[in-house]
């Protein structure tokens, strides 16, 4: 091929690649590339074709390629690494951190970066501890040498460790408040004060902040306090990042504001002006639904931004942090010891703390579908599933021959090629009768829910949103709380839903217990009226409740005082 041949398929490569047709412009580059097998152009813009489908696979092929030919390559090592990440392969993420630092090719905020990576789905029990270990070990190391460090939000962003520490059964505390400690101590910045004097308004300004107050489990657990709270008593605005997608519910609060009834601010991406774009709005509350999920909104709450602030269950752990002030809970939820497990003051509301919205669905399930035995689902994302869950999938297996497991695929495979090649190493595991589900839209996966005879909610950090979702069948789910909020969240449901009266309790103590309900009520012939049952009380106490409202503007004006 020759020069000007090849230019014009180029051109016409990436006039298909801005009209974000990537497989067209993907198929036009190689054509080129066979002729030009080394060309460091050509392969930069293949991987960035797969990498916006979120092919990271194919992405990291061909970034390995680039290296290859030049490690010096721009950018192609920094994204190597994400993309390894995103796989959850750390430690050969970890690897290439290694050959990126010794090449003077990535700074020194990438060796504290190294050390704080743990990959989202472990192996075993004895893995979890190791990376706890270690990690609770660098840490202190940081805190007890005497280097200076100056590193910045903006310039060199770290992922926090505190996500990936939050799916199993520890305690974290401690840890969370020794990683506070950590990134105030290489981030000087995040020890910033500002001063907050009292509004003269008459209602109480409280702000909303997330990146995910859109079609999210966020958004979906959040979005009716935001519309529901008394705007009389309340002046309410959302803060949104600037990483935040378009969705239905994002669009429902863009209206409301054209209504008046909200603010929505758009929070810019230098770390430094985001500060300064919610203090000129002069809150008495900022509210963060979950801190952990959005990585620049985490280190935001470093800073008190305003005289409250105050988080609750989108992630349902303890901070750590000494700028939040209160965790909002519920009775339903909390055990007689939960204070102990938090630093932030933990206030109950006496309902849950949502208006969640019934959901709205066209192609209702016959009763034939809704009245399937033996279908044993676990439809969360599969990094919830810690290694003790595996007993479970085996001795439903053994009691329950005529078994079949569902659990949800993740998006570009890689965390599902993790979890089937960890339930492999168990071979009274049958995965023949293990399916995996992919491409479900919003219905579809409510759908899939409806007919499950029975879910399967994780050991130690249990289900949240999708149980409400569940709910509008009525699809029983077996759950079993810990002493930690993580894990009491069905439990919180099924109170609020006054379930004490049902025949059968899917509130179970331990792992064989779990197993018998879940076989029991897998093969009820009348499952279709426990369903039933379930439903009733779910429109009646957890959806579109009231109450909750006015529970959760008195625990704002009791913080207000």
């Amino acid at each position: 091929m020759d020069e000007i041949k090849a230019k014009k398929i180029f051109n016409e490569a990436q006039k298909n690649f801005e009209s974000l047709k990537y497989e067209k412009a993907r198929e036009l580059w190689f054509q080129i590339l066979e002729f030009y097998p080394k060309n460091l152009s050509l392969l930069r813009n293949i991987s960035l074709t797969y990498f916006n489908q979120e092919n990271f696979f194919e992405t990291e092929n061909i970034l390995k390629k680039i290296i290859k030919i030049n490690l010096k390559e721009p950018n192609a090592l920094n994204m190597l690494i994400l993309v390894l990440e995103e796989q959850d392969k750390i430690e050969e993420a970890k690897e290439f951190i290694s050959i990126g630092i010794n090449n003077n090719l990535l700074n020194d905020h990438w060796k504290i970066k190294k050390e704080l990576l743990i990959p989202m789905i472990k192996n075993n029990s004895n893995e979890i501890i190791k990376f706890r270990s270690n990690i609770n070990k660098f840490i202190e190391e940081i805190l007890n040498n005497n280097k200076n460090y100056n590193f910045n939000i903006n310039d060199h962003l770290m992922k926090p460790p505190q996500f990936g520490l939050s799916y199993d059964q520890f305690d974290n505390l401690e840890i969370n408040k020794k990683c506070v400690s950590l990134f105030r101590r290489i981030y000087p910045e995040l020890n910033k004060v500002y001063l907050h004097k009292n509004t003269s308004s008459s209602k109480i300004k409280i702000g909303f902040i997330s990146e995910y107050l859109t079609d999210h489990t966020i958004g979906k657990l959040f979005k009716g306090i935001i519309l529901k709270i008394n705007k009389e008593k309340f002046e309410v605005l959302v803060f949104h990042s600037e990483q935040t997608k378009k969705g239905s519910i994002l669009n429902d609060l863009v209206d409301a504001e054209k209504k008046g009834v909200i603010k929505n601010i758009f929070l810019p991406k230098d770390f430094k002006q985001k500060q300064i774009s919610i203090l000129d709005q002069k809150l008495d509350i900022l509210f963060y639904p979950e801190i952990g999920l959005s990585i620049q909104l985490y280190f935001l709450s470093y800073i008190r931004l305003a005289k409250y602030q105050i988080t609750s269950w989108g992630h349902p752990e303890t901070t750590g942090n000494d700028s939040i002030d209160y965790f909002i809970s519920s009775k339903f939820i909390e055990s007689e010891n939960s204070h102990k497990n938090f630093s932030e003051q933990i206030i109950c509301s006496e309902s849950l703390p949502m208006y969640y919205y019934k959901p709205k669905i066209k192609n209702i399930l016959n009763e034939e579908k809704l009245n399937e035995l033996n279908l044993y689902s676990c439809p969360q994302t599969l990094f919830k599933l810690h290694p003790d869950f595996d007993q479970i999938i085996e001795k439903i297996q053994k009691k329950d021959k005529n078994s079949i497991f569902y659990f949800i695929k993740d998006s570009n495979k890689a965390l599902n090629n993790i979890f089937i090649n960890r339930l492999k190493k168990n071979s009274k595991i049958n995965l023949e009768k293990i399916n995996f589900l992919e491409n479900m839209n919003w219905e579809q996966y409510i759908n899939h829910c409806g007919r499950a005879s029975i879910l399967l909610d994780p050991l130690y950090f249990g289900a949240g949103n999708s149980f409400y979702e569940s709910m509008f069948y009525g699809t029983p789910t077996i759950t079993m709380p810990t002493n930690h909020t993580k894990s009491r969240l069905v439990l919180g449901a099924y109170n609020q839903m006054k379930i004490s009266d049902m025949k059968f309790n899917p509130i179970v103590k331990n792992i064989d217990n779990y197993v018998d309900t879940a076989v029991e009520i897998a093969n009820d012939k009348n499952l279709i009226e426990i369903k039933n049952q379930l439903k009733l009380k779910a429109e009646t106490n957890l959806y579109e409740n009231k109450k909750s409202i006015t529970d959760l503007e008195n625990v704002l004006n009791k913080i207000v005082g």
